[in-house]
């Protein structure tokens, strides 16, 4: 049966068997075997399953979601979630599904069929058996209320610094927008940091003798001695940690996967302890240099970003530094 509203099949149960099995062990083990997994609401049906990867609890989650249309099932969509946990960017790609077979379908209850899908990493099709007995416990009302960037740090962003007081802004704090079409599905990468509006004259520092990614961020005590300043082009590089916080925004429908890093990738250390948070800057004026900070309160799950105080020494070529 066809739906000729969106052009895809609907699957109704080819025959009937005993609903009282219990769910597929998908990869056996000893000690943790990979088991199909499932819930449902008022109009789909989801079930999963995830991989563990690594030592620092990285997984991977293949995921189908199929739509509830009298009695039967329409694939909805398929896509695996790599969670990167402290390792690495969590992602979201979407899997072509091929197939859908189905031989018990009791709502609510069991499900019990096929599935035929490509893979993404080898290009390689799969076909691969499920069986989920659902109870009452898996039933979930759908996520409306879901994060997005606009609605977080919108009305707070850029902020504009003018260190040396000449009413002119020497510095933002800014989201930069970066969309990536070439992912699917698409998503916006919203990417949180000091800027310095005239780089040639207003320089931000990083210390020396350390390896990279170089930090931007201060906590005391420290001193503008041994510091170094990025050009544009090797500052925003992979070299420097310079990002605050990432946060990345889905196209419909995975916006329940809408997250920041948390600084997990980035400034995870700083932003974790009670230490004050600096930047340490330096001005070009009349061929002297000019040192300064800006301190900064940064919290991106609750939505937080303040510049609580700025310095400048007045006097040329003269270091600064914070107990």
């Amino acid at each position: 049966m066809l739906d000729e509203e969106n052009d895809r099949e609907i699957i109704c149960a080819s025959s009937i068997v005993d609903s009282n099995t219990v769910a597929e062990i998908l990869i056996p083990d000893d000690n943790n075997s990979v088991l199909w997994k499932g819930y449902y609401t008022d109009t789909t049906v989801k079930i999963y399953f995830t991989l563990n990867l690594g030592v620092d609890k990285e997984t991977e989650t293949l995921n189908f979601i199929f739509n509830k249309v009298e009695g039967c099932l329409q694939v909805n969509r398929g896509y695996e979630y790599y969670f990167g946990s402290y390792a690495g960017i969590s992602a979201l790609t979407e899997v072509e599904v091929i197939d859908l077979q189905i031989t018990e379908w009791d709502i609510n209850k069991m499900l019990n069929g096929k599935v035929t899908y490509i893979d993404h990493h080898d290009k390689e099709v799969y076909i691969r058996d499920f069986k989920i007995a659902f109870t009452e416990e898996d039933y979930v009302i759908e996520n409306t209320d879901f994060n997005y960037f606009p609605e977080c740090f919108s009305n707070k962003l850029p902020l504009n610094i003018d260190l040396d007081n000449d009413s002119v802004t020497d510095y933002q704090i800014i989201a930069e927008e970066t969309e990536n079409i070439g992912n699917m599905p698409n998503y916006i990468r919203y990417t949180l940091k000091l800027i310095s509006v005239d780089e040639t004259i207003n320089e931000i520092l990083s210390p020396k003798g350390i390896n990279p990614p170089f930090p931007v961020i201060f906590e005391p005590p420290f001193s503008s001695e041994n510091t170094r300043k990025y050009d544009a082009n090797r500052f925003n590089s992979a070299d420097v940690r310079n990002a605050l916080d990432v946060f990345y925004e889905f196209n419909t429908p995975y916006e329940n996967y809408n997250f920041f890093l948390n600084n997990n990738l980035t400034n995870k250390k700083e932003f974790a302890n009670t230490l004050d948070d600096y930047y340490l800057v330096r001005l070009k004026r009349n061929n002297s240099y000019f040192y300064g900070w800006i301190k900064i309160d940064f919290n991106a799950l609750a939505c937080d970003i303040e510049i609580l105080d700025t310095f400048l020494n007045t006097n040329a070529n003269q270091h600064v530094s914070v107990d």
